[in-house]
This record gives C-alpha cells, structure tokens and sequence, in this order.
C-alpha cells in the first residue's frame, strides 16, 4: 500500500468512527437508548454548563475539545463558534420552553469577529459529558441534514 492511500485509508477509518459516535449519540437522545429520561438535565446544572461552554469559547479554546470544569464535563456543538467567530461576552437571556421538555436556553451572543450581536438558542443534553449545541446544528444532527 502506498502512503497516499495508507493515509487515505486512516483518514475514512476517523471518519466512520466519528459517525459511529453520532449515531449512538442521536440513537441515545431519541428515546431509543436505555437512559434516554436522563438526558434532561436539572435546570441549575445545564445553565451552568452552558455558561462552561460559552466561556470557554470567549477565552479562545477551540470548538470540539472536551471541556473539563469542577464537576462537569461538556462537549459543545456550535457552527458558529466553529467557523472561527471570536464570542467578546455573552447574556443567557432566558430558558426557552420545549414541546420537548429540552433544556434550551436562549442567549445574546457579542461577536469581535465580525462585530455583530445575535440571538441564538442552545440545548443542553446529556449527563456525562453534557452536550451543549446550538439549536441549528442539534436540528441538523437529529434529522442527518448536516451530514448529506
């Protein structure tokens, strides 16, 4: 084998294991999995671990990387923070209710780059890690949209 296809070969191999992972991430919030009541976490401890992942995005951490606080473990999907967006602070305005029963928090981000203010909302899942993603980007995992 050569290099190029040696590489090309272990490229597809992190690939569908990062596919795997997002099927039994998606299987597990869709009620198929064991524990599924459980992935509604308390109120108290999903705004704080949002607030984990938001202030780990306006120190300069990058996208992606678990995220390890006190007590909590988080793990944030964001496409925005992604793209290189640069968070200068942030409100959590209010939590948003759910025909659900979703966390989901609607939150005024300040951009450096660009400067710009939104309104996004995100949801907060799970219980080890907790997931934080933003509506959009949970909307395009739960329906596959993302990954056509």
């Amino acid at each position: 084998m050569t290099h190029g296809k040696k590489q090309a070969s272990q490229n597809r191999g992190g690939q569908t294991g990062a596919g795997a992972l997002l099927i039994l991430f998606v299987w597990a919030i869709s009620g198929c999995g064991p524990k599924a009541p459980n992935y509604v976490p308390p109120r108290d401890t999903a705004r704080q671990a949002l607030e984990t992942a938001l202030n780990a995005w306006q120190n300069g951490r990058p996208v992606g990387k678990p995220i390890e606080a006190a007590s909590l473990r988080v793990q944030a999907v964001d496409s925005g923070w992604g793209k290189g967006q640069k968070l200068a602070r942030y409100e959590i305005v209010d939590e948003v209710s759910r025909p659900d029963g979703k966390r989901c928090f609607k939150v005024r981000l300040h951009l450096l780059k660009p400067r710009t203010t939104h309104e996004v909302h995100y949801l907060v899942v799970g219980k080890e890690p907790l997931w934080i993603f933003r509506e959009e980007d949970y909307k395009n995992y739960a329906s596959w949209e993302g990954y056509k």
